[in-house]
């Protein structure tokens, strides 16, 4: 019993110092990896000569970062979205500004339009510095038949000078019941003054006769503009000087500008030589063909 004893003694001793041992050279292992003066040994831990290189090259990258990496939480980053001109809020449209008084821009009379002739105006069609009156844009009717035209400068009505599209208005409404009467107006010719490049005027006078009563004329503001319209022409000052803003002023769209689809034709008529109009090529690239 006591010869067991001795050797279990003997046994567990045996095995303490070898773990000792095992623990000690571990260690001391472990401290000639880590040293930096020691790193010359470090072949003797990577078997043989491997080196520090090799294992980086022989070890995956992915299997020595096992442990996937913390992602940031998202912050949610508030964006400035643009608004769509075209789909405004109810709650946001502004109504229609209708300005308490509105400077004339149009006149109408007996088949003219006019306009009144400003600096601006005076610089873009080369007419003389200082010149005023009422510009004449289009002429139809008894002012065509009279013999107005387009760019005349009106500057009298039955003797009474007009400066200005209101003054132009009483000059006319002084008339009004008669059937005719004199209208005074430059007209530019050919030649200019070599020292501005501006048109030389010529005073004309004729005479306005109608079938009735001439009547006065009628004066209209600037059209209709939406709000944030960009402006279509030089700076004139405010808008509302001359503009009303909104919409529902005018027809949309203009008729003119809408084109109607070619009629259906017959068989027959498209089979013939007689065409309503120049060769476009085949009928049925723009009508439909019945029969």
């Amino acid at each position: 019993m006591k010869q067991e004893k001795l050797i279990s003694v003997t046994m567990l001793a045996v095995a303490t110092l070898v773990v000792i041992g095992v623990g000690t050279q571990g260690f001391g292992w472990f401290r000639r990896a880590t040293d930096p003066s020691a790193q010359g040994t470090a072949s003797d831990l990577l078997g043989g000569g491997l080196g520090l290189e090799g294992l980086r090259r022989a070890v995956p990258v992915a299997a020595v970062n096992a442990t996937p990496p913390v992602m940031a939480a998202a912050v949610p980053v508030p964006v400035a979205l643009p608004l769509d001109p075209d789909v405004t809020p109810s709650s946001q449209v502004a109504p229609n500004y209708l300005p308490a008084t509105v400077q004339l821009f149009e006149v109408h009379w007996q088949g003219l339009d006019g306009r009144e002739l400003t600096a601006e105006l005076r610089r873009k069609l080369r007419y003389p510095q200082g010149l005023e009156g009422i510009l004449v844009g289009e002429v139809t009717l008894t002012a065509a038949r009279a013999g107005l035209l387009g760019g005349d400068v009106i500057i009298a009505v039955a003797g009474q000078p007009v400066t200005t599209l209101a003054g132009f208005q009483d000059a006319t409404r002084a008339i009004a019941n008669l059937k005719q009467t004199t209208v005074t107006f430059l007209r530019k010719t050919r030649s200019t003054e070599p020292a501005s490049n501006r048109f030389t005027m010529v005073r004309q006078t004729l005479m306005i006769v109608g079938d009735r009563e001439l009547g006065f004329a009628q004066a209209e503001g600037a059209p209709m503009i939406k709000a944030g319209d960009p402006r279509p022409h030089a700076s004139r000052g405010p808008c509302t000087q001359c503009h009303n803003i909104g919409t529902g002023f005018e027809l949309r769209p203009d008729p003119d500008l809408i084109t109607l689809p070619p009629p259906p034709i017959s068989s027959r008529l498209a089979a013939g030589s007689n065409r309503p109009h120049e060769d476009r090529g085949p009928c049925e690239a723009c009508h439909v063909i019945t029969r």
